[in-house]
């Protein structure tokens, strides 16, 4: 009897549920979605979804509001007057713990956050100049466990809250190399994690660095980036190195209401369909780059304006690969793998039914098709391209592919690799170049007809360019101006990514701190083309005019 009583009511709630989101389609109303979310790189697609589709849905009446913090944002959500919620999984898991009244629908991204360190941290490590470079090996855990036997106290360190993903990463990383975490409180532990809300976490470690305190911070993107953009801190690693998992570890999440989910069903479904579509558009747009992404960073800074557009295109940037908004269907192995480290580390006092959590029926095709890779003839990204400069950046490369066609490199290239020097003769050039040698050689290489013709360009817009080299066949300078730091090239991106085995494209690197010229550049390879093979790379550097 009470089996047929469950199915009677069962049945009922569907038709009810059916009724009511029919009633809305027939007399053309949108029902309210509403949604709540933080200032992260976490939540862009909820952002994009609003700034391109909202007018395009036709059930929902999609409006995204801001919260300061992760309790504001876990109040406001149980206080049962917003539908859907962006929100950290450890958070969310502790909320369902308490108060099942809600649901995991999808995800926002995968990846996102990072460890930042401040000035005195950094001068202890000396991290890589390279960001690809720096991985979460055992010196940032060293130099912290060091901090605090020094100062007879853990270092604190920042996270958005102690029920995050942000938190778990921390302890996993930690716990790799036999280092402890103290969760809010404890002094017997090398490090502590204390709650700090996103936005103000840079100002943070500014704070401790000016007061001589060792500290550093485990955030959301772009906020790590906009620490080092500010130059009073370095990232020191990217959680996707810490918590390896397939298509990138879970990280934020969609969470809606039980009403909104019985009741608003169609509604919330074409919500989910413009979220995933929106993350979809940040990876193509990531791809592209150019204006797309400039567009994207444009809708972002209409609702976070505190994310610079230099931090929001190197919280993107596709060589670095840090974050990610594809497979944003629901992954309750991916949350399994968040939580039990959450309970192992004693952020979470228990788990979860993730099966129970789970609602598998608002997944899309959209977020796991493939990506189709625009094929541009480029590879690379400039570093910290704002919008004026990224205009005359692709100006200049199209005027540089033009002095990489001159006559009187090609014929230099070309009979340098006629030479045929072997490669153990060109690494022991490079050996003596780099210790102050070969001073004859750095000679000939600037006033031969391609270093000359290299000067003139320089001296001609010295506001624009700081240097340039032409490489042969396996990286080995045939004419430059200034001097170089090495004679050959034929190990470093700048040249292999731009002569990819004779095939060549357009590379363009990172903006650096360069030694030779002692100057911010951004780097672009271009390919040396003896008809429609590549025979040798010329090599520019573009000062930063940001």
């Amino acid at each position: 009897m009470k089996k047929s009583v469950s199915i009677v009511l069962s049945i009922s709630m569907l038709l009810t549920v059916w009724v009511v989101d029919a009633a809305y389609c027939q007399a053309g109303e949108k029902q309210p979605i509403r949604a709540i979310y933080i200032p992260l790189a976490d939540h862009y697609p909820g952002i994009v979804a609003y700034e391109k589709y909202r007018d395009a849905m036709v059930k929902a009446d999609y409006s995204i509001e801001r919260m300061k913090s992760w309790p504001l944002l876990r109040a406001y959500f149980q206080s049962g007057e917003v539908d859907v919620a962006f929100i950290g999984s450890p958070l969310a898991m502790d909320m369902f713990g308490e108060t099942p009244n809600f649901r995991f629908i999808g995800l926002m991204h995968r990846d996102g956050n990072a460890l930042a360190i401040n000035g005195l941290l950094d001068a202890d490590i000396e991290l890589p100049r390279k960001r690809a470079e720096r991985k979460p090996d055992r010196k940032v855990a060293d130099a912290l466990a060091r901090a605090r036997t020094q100062r007879g106290r853990p270092v604190e360190c920042a996270v958005p809250a102690l029920l995050s993903t942000h938190t778990v990463v921390l302890y996993k990383y930690l716990k790799d190399y036999g280092r402890s975490l103290a969760i809010g409180f404890g002094s017997d532990k090398d490090v502590l994690a204390v709650e700090v809300a996103p936005a103000k976490s840079p100002a943070f470690i500014k704070k401790q660095n000016n007061r001589g305190i060792p500290a550093a911070f485990e955030q959301s993107l772009p906020w790590a980036d906009v620490v080092e953009t500010g130059k009073f801190g370095k990232i020191a690693w990217y959680s996707k190195d810490v918590l390896a998992w397939p298509n990138g570890h879970v990280e934020c999440i969609v969470i809606a209401t039980d009403d909104a989910i019985q009741n608003k069903s169609e509604a919330l479904k074409e919500v989910v369909h413009y979220l995933h579509q929106a993350g979809r558009d940040i990876e193509e747009a990531r791809r592209s780059w150019g204006g797309a992404i400039l567009d994207i960073s444009s809708m972002i800074r209409r609702h976070i304006p505190e994310h610079n557009e230099e931090a929001i295109v190197q919280s993107l940037r596709t060589d670095l690969n840090v974050i990610n908004y594809r497979h944003l269907n629901v992954d309750p192995a991916g949350l399994r793998q968040i939580m039990d480290l959450a309970v192992e580390g004693g952020i979470l006092k228990k788990g979860i039914d993730i099966e129970a959590f789970t609602d598998r029926r608002f997944s899309t095709v959209i977020t796991d098709a493939e990506i189709k890779e625009t094929d541009t003839g480029s590879r690379g990204y400039g570093d910290g391209l704002t919008v004026v400069t990224a205009e005359n950046f692709q100006m200049q490369v199209a005027a540089l592919e033009k002095v990489a066609a001159d006559p009187i490199i090609v014929a230099a290239v070309k009979q340098h690799n006629n030479r045929r020097v072997s490669l153990t003769e060109i690494k022991e050039i490079d050996r003596q170049w780099r210790s102050g040698g070969q001073k004859t050689l750095i000679d000939d290489l600037q006033n031969n007809r391609t270093g000359l013709l290299l000067k003139e360009m320089i001296r001609g817009n010295p506001a624009v360019y700081t240097e340039a080299f032409a490489c042969d066949n396996q990286g080995a300078v045939v004419g430059e101006y200034p001097r170089t730091s090495d004679y050959w090239q034929g190990d470093e991106e700048k040249f292999t990514e731009s002569f990819k085995g004779g095939s060549g494209v357009v590379f363009t690197g990172p903006m650096e701190f360069d030694k030779s010229t002692m100057s911010f550049s951004i780097q672009v390879s271009l390919p040396i083309r003896d008809g429609a093979r590549t025979i040798g790379v010329l090599v520019v550097g573009i000062r930063d005019i940001n």
